[in-house]
């Protein structure tokens, strides 16, 4: 049996989820066992475009068990408590966020256009977190589920900085990216036949700051 997700708030929270949620933090194993209901939360927030390549190939369990492994891996939820019977019963993902520690030998920055300052790109441990997915269920959109999420998860982060990639087009994540703090660095196709990504970057100084 899995060992059960944690629920304390780290020092400093000032978000707060409506009712009815609660956060929980996952580790990798406890999400490589079971990466179903992450699976499905990200196929129905994506229901209207699961067909493009970025979000079926490789499908979204098969990448959340293969991040899950890698060394620095956090996944942080708001779920449904049941409580007040709205938005599906006890347990139903509102919203998640997870990423893990880049290697030094990552491939993220490979390809991005501009050509980047090798110092902007050269990783060492615990340099860089980077950002694999911030999803929020349609009914807790404009709740400030997202921005909370994202407090818990810097809140326990040790890197120096936090990057994400947001598909083409999607200007209403991007901005919101660039309210929490980031700032775009450039252009990138993270594998063959996906769209172009913009990469954003910001300092987990000045995240946690917002």
């Amino acid at each position: 049996m899995s060992p059960s997700p944690t629920t304390e708030a780290p020092a400093g929270i000032t978000g707060q989820l409506p009712p009815g949620l609660r956060i929980e933090h996952h580790r990798g194993e406890q999400v490589a066992a079971d990466p179903a209901p992450w699976a499905r939360a990200y196929e129905d927030v994506y229901a209207h475009a699961i067909e493009l390549s970025d979000h079926c190939d490789p499908p979204i369990a098969e990448r959340l068990c293969r991040h899950a492994r890698r060394p620095g891996f956090a996944l942080v939820a708001a779920v449904h408590d049941g409580a007040d019977g709205t938005a599906g019963g006890a347990g139903a993902v509102a919203g998640y966020l997870y990423g893990y520690t880049l290697p030094t030998d990552t491939l993220w920055w490979e390809g991005l256009t501009p050509s980047p300052d090798p110092e902007f790109v050269r990783e060492y441990p615990g340099r860089t977190v980077g950002v694999c997915e911030l999803l929020v269920a349609p009914a807790w959109r404009r709740s400030h589920v997202g921005a909370t999420l994202f407090q818990h998860f810097l809140a326990r982060r040790t890197e120096e900085r936090a990057a994400a990639l947001i598909a083409d087009g999607n200007t209403v994540v991007l901005g919101r990216y660039a309210a929490y703090g980031f700032e775009q660095a450039g252009t990138v196709e993270p594998y063959p036949g996906w769209r172009p990504h913009t990469m954003v970057v910001g300092t987990l100084d000045r995240l946690r700051r917002r």
